[in-house]
């Protein structure tokens, strides 16, 4: 899929701002980050607010308003977009309306923070009159497409689990020095630790217990490498036994800390 943009707007709207009725003869994606849109798509009419997402196909009979009280802030593509399959032996070009409907409340506020992110980039590289400002369009604009398909097919990536590991990671990154348990992690974002343990291995593929001991290593070596004594290196990292700093040292850096100081 290739897309090609005509219009890309962040729209601060005004009171008279309107969407004539009329049909377009090209793709349209908003997504509202404040405000209040009054909508007609086809037949059917609908207001959008913060956190929806609209989609206009070829074809489709538009029209719209701000509420003059809640003046829509929105970004705004207009577009249209290749897509060759090969059929018979010979390449056509596809251009068929995206599997999304008219009118979408994003309830993942993560999710809602990334694509207004991305849409925000987007919309920087569509002003700066680079040359290149096509391909870094098109990256943003696919990375939106995949996130909402995603989000569509009930597949969605859990952008709310991601920030609680992202705040759990944090927290061990500030603490590691001393003994930490996954009953402290749990709480230092306030979920269960069953539920801890079962996001944090879903979104890094190790346990907590398994992302300390690989973070106090890779500080470890930090401090061998700067003049620390094993003895002094296993203390500053959080280990009170050195059996076991040397035992994980080597298991993750297949040498002993001895050895590694004379490398």
């Amino acid at each position: 899929m290739v897309p090609h943009f005509h219009l890309a707007i962040k729209r601060y709207a005004t009171p008279s701002w309107k969407i004539p009725h009329a049909v377009f003869h090209h793709h349209n994606l908003m997504l509202i980050f404040d405000g209040e849109a009054n909508l007609l798509c086809n037949d059917t009419e609908f207001t959008a607010v913060s956190g929806d997402l609209v989609y206009f196909k070829p074809g489709d009979m538009r029209r719209g308003d701000t509420n003059p009280n809640r003046l829509v802030k929105c970004y705004t593509v207009d577009f249209q977009y290749a897509c060759p399959v090969k059929e018979n032996g010979s390449w056509v070009n596809l251009d068929v309306a995206l599997p999304f409907p008219a009118h979408t409340h994003i309830q993942d506020r993560y999710l809602f923070r990334r694509l207004t992110e991305l849409f925000e980039e987007f919309m920087r590289h569509w002003s700066s009159g680079h040359e290149n400002r096509t391909f870094r369009c098109r990256a943003d604009f696919m990375e939106i497409l995949l996130l909402i398909s995603k989000y569509m097919e009930h597949n969605t990536i859990n952008y709310s689990a991601i920030h609680k590991v992202e705040k759990v990671i944090n927290y061990i990154a500030a603490n590691y020095t001393r003994k930490l348990t996954l009953d402290e992690l749990a709480d230092s974002v306030h979920i269960s630790r069953s539920h801890l343990g079962h996001i944090f291995k879903e979104t890094t593929g190790e346990t907590p217990f398994e992302f300390i001991i690989k973070y106090r290593i890779a500080r470890a070596k930090e401090f061998l490498e700067n003049g620390c004594s094993v003895t002094d290196t296993a203390s500053l990292v959080g280990f009170g036994d050195m059996f076991y700093f040397s035992r994980y040292f080597k298991k993750i850096e297949g040498i002993s800390p001895n050895k590694y100081i004379g490398l």
